[in-house]
């Protein structure tokens, strides 16, 4: 049986709920800085009024390492879990012009690979990453705080090797993946958090540097131009499929707290 958090994650605002306040959306967005895997930089005083008017919050910090950080949020009354399910359901796969493979999948966690097909002149870019399940951090926030951090695992790439040469990722050859660059910096997290009165927050954030010679500011800035479209294709699949597709006999998703969510009515 869903835990009484559980159930009020579940459950869209009451009709005619007020979204939150700037005021409500900074100590919700404190809280999670406190103990996230990754903080997230806090948002002026008109980015926050902004956020709570509907916008799409997106920043770029260039962080003590010199990497150039995008982060974007929205504040939705779509309920935090649906936007898990839009994002974690493999139903909904990944990036239509990427290449993609798992190593190895765990409880909370999981090994990826990645292939980027960029246009001439540029040479194709590719990665592995360890994405994870801050179960801890769920737990401890009574469920109010999912976050879905990732880091790169570049030692993890002989193995990938060995995988496409077993020729197990379809679409992808040996020549193709050692034409390839290696990116040098991906990691980055999403979040989902509760707000008051059965609204949520999504948070996105990526510090990507793909290496050549393709300058870091005109990725960051392409992320950023695509960051809107992004999250408000999420949050319109959260609101308006993950009702209807995430119910019946469809196999149990895992929320961020280690617990199977529930399906929709």
């Amino acid at each position: 049986m869903p835990t009484p958090a559980l159930l009020i994650a579940l459950g869209a605002p009451a009709a005619g709920a007020a979204p939150p306040t700037p005021a409500e959306l900074g100590e919700v967005l404190g809280r999670f800085n406190a103990v996230a895997h990754f903080p997230v930089p806090t948002p002026s005083a008109s980015q926050l009024q902004a956020l709570a008017g509907g916008e799409v919050l997106r920043m770029v910090e260039r962080r003590d390492d010199g990497h150039l950080r995008l982060v974007a949020m929205l504040a939705s009354p779509v309920p935090k879990v649906h936007t898990w399910l839009a994002t974690q359901d493999p139903h909904y796969g990944g990036e239509d012009d990427a290449i993609e493979t798992n190593l190895r999948i765990g409880r909370h966690w999981g090994i990826w690979y990645a292939l980027l097909d960029l246009p001439r002149p540029f040479e194709d870019r590719h990665w592995v990453i360890e994405s994870w399940d801050n179960v801890e951090l769920a737990k401890s926030s009574g469920g109010a705080i999912w976050e879905h951090p990732w880091a790169l695992k570049a030692a993890e790439l002989p193995a990938v090797r060995q995988k496409v040469a077993d020729g197990k990722v379809p679409g992808l050859d040996l020549a193709t993946f050692d034409a390839a660059v290696l990116t040098p910096v991906n990691e980055g997290a999403m979040a989902m958090l509760d707000l008051p009165r059965g609204h949520s927050l999504f948070i996105y954030h990526a510090t990507t540097d793909i290496g050549g010679a393709v300058p870091p500011r005109l990725v960051v800035e392409y992320v950023r131009a695509k960051a809107e479209q992004n999250l408000r294709r999420i949050e319109a699949r959260a609101r308006d499929d993950v009702p209807k597709h995430y119910r019946g006999a469809h196999a149990p998703v895992r929320g961020c707290d280690g617990a199977d969510v529930p399906r929709m009515p």
